[in-house]
């Protein structure tokens, strides 16, 4: 809390208090029927309030102030995160670049597949020829046969390779 929102809080809360005396002595007084001493004591009681409303206009300005305070205190914490968020992206599109440039130094940047032997077989069973690659794992040729599902759920067997479906079933 900033320090002149705390001197007018409490002024203003002392001066408040302290109003309860002259008040009670100007109701005495009139009771009494002493029109001197009851203007003496309502006098005293104004001035008191008028003290009581300079300490709440001294809290006024101290909470503007405290809320100033807060609202460069934000936006300088927004800035610094503002800044490291950059700085993380840019060391990580550099170790991006740096990854890609040693794996293909020579190429654009570039998706990779690789695909297993059953793969390649399944792809290009349908007559196309699969490319040539080098590896060292041997596999069993995929039977492309089987059992198909029509719409109404019954099985039916599966057409040869290069054979057609038909969607009438």
């Amino acid at each position: 809390m900033h320090t002149l929102t705390m001197e007018g809080l409490l002024g203003a809360g002392t001066n408040a208090k302290l109003v309860n005396t002259p008040m009670r002595a100007a109701g005495e007084a009139e009771r009494k029927g002493d029109r001197a001493a009851m203007e003496r004591a309502l006098g005293y009681a104004g001035a008191v309030t008028e003290q009581a409303e300079s300490y709440q206009e001294k809290a006024a300005k101290g909470m503007e102030k405290e809320a100033e305070e807060k609202k460069e205190t934000a936006e300088k914490l927004q800035e610094t995160l503002i800044e490291k968020r950059t700085q993380e992206r840019e060391e990580l599109e550099e170790r991006t670049q740096g990854t890609l440039a040693k794996a293909n130094p020579t190429a654009e940047p570039t998706d990779l597949l690789e695909l297993s032997e059953e793969g390649k077989q399944i792809s290009f069973g349908n007559g196309a020829k699969a490319p040539e690659v080098s590896g060292t794992e041997e596999s069993s040729p995929i039977e492309l046969g089987g059992s198909v599902y029509t719409a109404a759920g019954e099985i039916v067997s599966a057409p040869e390779p290069g054979g057609e479906l038909s969607t009438l079933a």
